[in-house]
């Protein structure tokens, strides 16, 4: 199981939404829409699920340790 991550359209920088999903309940889930505060442009991002993925666990630590470099 993975974070649900998009990219931020400012930066180009993976964001983890901290939503927790499977990569098959997330290929099951219909269209959706979605905003997200992004902790790299500190902006809250709109976003679509076809913009979003399924990131691995490595992929998630990695985003979080990034935001917190100064």
């Amino acid at each position: 199981m993975g974070k649900l991550m998009f990219r931020c359209p400012t930066t180009g920088r993976s964001v983890s939404t901290g939503i927790p999903v499977s990569r098959e309940a997330f290929a099951a889930m219909p269209v959706f829409f979605s905003r997200t505060f992004c902790p790299h442009c500190r902006d809250t991002h709109e976003w679509f699920a076809r913009q979003a993925w399924v990131g691995e666990h490595t992929d998630v630590e990695a985003g979080a340790a990034s935001r917190h470099v100064a």
